[in-house]
């Protein structure tokens, strides 16, 4: 049996609803999270608009997939992105010694790239070096996420 990659990608678009929703509503939600360690300014709006973004994206990304076969990279890059941000959350889980909302979605992304890295190998459609790549572009774009969190905050404290 194989998995289409195409089929993967939008499975990576329903986690991601479903990761949304629980790091709006489980445990305090993310932006209490936030606003409790990281950037006290941080709100509900500014959540929903760099998710809308994100989402949006995303299904832009795949969409571009499906029309012009051969696109990989972009929903490849936010596959390793959602992997990346799942690891992100059970380092800070495990850091904080706290539940970190999001947590419980995180492994949905690794078991999509557990079927992405499997069914390449049986009929492989994606390159090493696409592989490599778009690795690289997710964990950057996790990285750019986090550190847009840290920012905010140093942005917050040299207006006051």
């Amino acid at each position: 049996m194989e998995i289409s990659l195409s089929i993967l990608f939008w499975c990576y678009a329903i986690a991601y609803s479903i990761h949304i929703v629980e790091e709006s509503s489980i445990a305090g939600g993310f932006v209490n999270m936030v606003k409790r360690n990281i950037w006290s300014e941080y709100n509900i709006i500014k959540f929903f608009c760099f998710n809308t973004f994100l989402y949006l994206t995303n299904v832009i990304g795949i969409i571009l997939y499906d029309t012009h076969n051969g696109w990989i990279i972009f929903p490849l890059s936010f596959s390793w992105m959602f992997v990346t941000n799942g690891i992100w959350h059970l380092v800070g889980s495990i850091i904080t010694k706290k539940y970190s909302p999001g947590l419980a979605t995180s492994p949905i992304y690794w078991i999509l790239m557990y079927f992405i890295i499997k069914y390449n190998k049986i009929h492989p459609s994606i390159s090493n070096s696409q592989m490599f790549i778009s690795f690289i572009f997710g964990l950057l774009i996790t990285i750019l996420m986090i550190g847009s969190l840290f920012l905010g905050q140093r942005l917050s404290n040299t207006k006051n």
